[in-house]
């Protein structure tokens, strides 16, 4: 009995005490959401990070700095929204930030991911919840013969590179 519950408390210790994990690499959608889109975003060690939105007819490439409280990662931009550089050639017209600045546990943030492992679970931004699932689109039907060709699949970032 005493060694089970020796036992327990070294791993609520040792779970407790888990330091934050590497989060700097290159992360990219599992899929493309909706069928077009493909979110990346590449996180670098000194707490800044690019990122870049892109399918169909959007092309959205932004720099800023990210901040991570409970396994939540914060996004700012450098970028205010609707914000565009006079130096800004014809190719970057669209290049800017479409996101509204928010403020939570007293960080000032544009976008929100929760950090899961090797993976980043983006939130809704009406409604504050984790998106789990999508629609994904492909060629083959449901059901080998039959059923719709999309279907919900769950969405995420994934880690593609340190």
């Amino acid at each position: 009995m005493r060694a089970k519950l020796l036992i327990l408390c070294i791993a609520i210790i040792l779970i407790a005490c888990k330091s934050n994990q590497n989060i700097a690499g290159k992360y990219s959608s599992n899929f493309a959401e909706n069928g077009f889109f493909i979110t990346k975003i590449d996180l670098k060690h000194d707490k800044s990070f690019h990122y870049k939105f892109s399918g169909d007819l959007i092309h959205t490439e932004l720099d800023g700095s990210f901040k991570i409280k409970d396994n939540t990662l914060y996004l700012r931009f450098d970028k205010l929204k609707r914000e565009i550089d006079i130096s800004d050639t014809i190719t970057n017209w669209f290049n800017e930030n479409p996101y509204d600045l928010k403020r939570e546990n007293g960080i000032e943030y544009h976008l929100k991911y929760k950090i899961r492992g090797n993976r980043l679970y983006t939130y809704n931004l009406e409604s504050g919840k984790i998106v789990r699932r999508i629609k994904k689109y492909t060629n083959r039907r449901k059901y080998i013969v039959f059923g719709p060709k999309c279907y919900k699949k769950e969405w995420y970032l994934r880690k593609i590179d340190e």
